[in-house]
């Protein structure tokens, strides 16, 4: 089609404004009942009484709630439609929800009783109401300074009505520069970031929780270089792929819950450089106090313990950008194994404050003695230690170690190249113990994170755009 036919239908679509919308009719908006959802649970999220539920929906026995059952939900006038709970997106902003979900801003607001447009932190969960009938809307390409609509809507290949329609504006004409604009789709896509080096950004799991590792996956357009930091920790990238780039990250276990910092940082020759700065939502890991501990004083002295805190530190500090591992951890034990202690438990050493917390899994002797290596990887470390007793480290690559604490005997020097499943040692009770253990711990980029996790998913976990 020649550019001189197109401009000429594009004019005509200009002069021909959208359908308008029906109005949602006056119904109580509706809510189906997901698994491990309780009418105390439900009350709590919608903000309305357990009393109010049970009225509303002539609830015989409100402790029966089956899975898909739909509920009427009171005192949220003027909404209807059913009721969801979003998880919200790196860079969504309370514009973007709005535009995307076809909802009034202010009723996004008032559902959600936000009292400022920057309370929507990445991670928090949002209610929406979404109607069945609406199409799903992706984010395209905003339309540049100084640029004509005709112009824009040629490039883009849209029609300007549909996408003045679900961009939530009356016409195309007030589509303004800069701001978010979205066309009718079979599929909602992701967002567009204000600049042609970056194609997506991923954080995932959000919200962030202690002790656990973060993926943070970044999509460019060319080949480029990203820095960044979550949560007062420097970010290390590497490779993924052609122009894609991931970094693992651990989140403390006794990071203070509420909002964290992320900072990212893509340059590229010849392209505007790119920056992004938002809060992140820290949930607490909600981890239980194991009972008070009494051991050997000097294990707790911080004239012992610090500097072998700092000779890990310094070990498990280097980031080597190749990944020695693939897949799933494996058990580092032989089955049946029993976990006599858990990550990220509460502790409390000879009558001391609960402000210590449990850095690994302890593996009881169950089965064997036998210590197996979780993941292929390089040991950089060996020895006998005060409060770790005998140790081996191993660097499975890209920032990530495998910390054996306590062991009887050792199988592996350092410099050694270890397959999952070697043989590296014994179960034994050295160092600061109660009994006889495996004490198993992982670091994600210096932090240490639950290791049952690597377990149970494969690291850098997927692109949530590929499941």
């Amino acid at each position: 089609m020649s550019k001189i036919l197109r401009a000429v239908l594009l004019l005509v679509l200009l002069a021909s404004p959208a359908l308008p919308v029906q109005a949602q009719d006056g119904d109580l908006p509706v809510y189906t009942v997901q698994p491990g959802d309780t009418i105390n649970l439900i009350s709590i999220r919608f903000n309305v009484s357990s009393a109010d539920l049970i009225t509303v929906n002539e609830l015989t026995n409100p402790d029966i709630l089956p899975v898909g059952t739909v509920l009427k939900i009171p005192g949220l006038e003027g909404v209807s439609g059913e009721l969801t709970t979003q998880v919200t997106a790196l860079g969504q902003t309370l514009t973007r929800l709005s535009r995307a979900n076809q909802i009034p801003p202010e009723t996004i607001v008032r559902i959600n009783r936000i009292t400022s447009p920057n309370e929507i932190y990445a991670g928090s969960s949002l209610i929406l109401p979404i109607s069945t009938s609406n199409l799903q809307r992706t984010e395209i390409q905003p339309i540049a300074s100084g640029q004509a609509l005709l112009e824009y809507a040629l490039i883009e290949g849209i029609n300007p009505w549909l996408a003045a329609g679900a961009s939530q504006k009356t016409s195309p004409t007030n589509l303004l520069p800069g701001e978010p604009v979205y066309v009718p789709s079979s599929e909602s896509g992701p967002l567009y970031w204000g600049t042609d080096l970056i194609k997506d950004i991923q954080v995932s799991p959000l919200p962030l929780l202690q002790g656990k590792t973060i993926t943070i996956r970044i999509k460019t357009i060319r080949e480029a270089t990203a820095s960044g930091e979550l949560n007062g920790m420097g970010l290390n990238f590497f490779s993924a792929g052609e122009n894609e780039w991931v970094a693992l990250q651990g989140i403390h276990a006794l990071a203070e819950p509420g909002l964290a910092n992320f900072a990212l940082q893509v340059t590229s020759p010849g392209a505007d450089p790119f920056g992004l700065e938002q809060a992140l939502l820290l949930e607490p890991g909600y981890y239980p106090r194991d009972p008070a501990l009494y051991v050997d004083p000097q294990t707790i002295d911080p004239a012992i313990t610090k500097p072998e805190d700092d000779l890990v530190l310094s070990v498990i500090s280097q980031f080597t950008p190749e990944k020695y591992w693939s897949g799933i951890f494996q058990l580092p034990v032989d089955e049946p194994y029993c976990i006599k202690s858990f990550f990220g438990n509460r502790r409390s050493y000879n009558g001391s404050p609960y402000t210590y917390f449990h850095t690994g899994v302890d593996y009881g002797v169950c089965a064997s003695l036998n210590i197996y290596a979780p993941a292929a990887g390089v040991v950089v470390y060996t020895g006998e230690l005060t409060v770790r007793g005998n140790a081996t480290i191993i660097d499975h690559g890209m920032g990530v170690y495998s910390g054996i604490w306590h062991q009887k005997s050792i199988s592996v020097n350092a410099g050694d190249r270890v397959e999952p499943g070697q043989l590296i040692g014994e179960i034994g009770g050295t160092g600061r113990v109660t009994g006889p253990h495996l004490h198993w711990e992982v670091w994600a980029n210096g932090v240490q994170v639950e290791p049952l996790d690597w377990l149970a998913s494969e690291y850098p976990l997927l692109d949530n755009k590929d499941n």
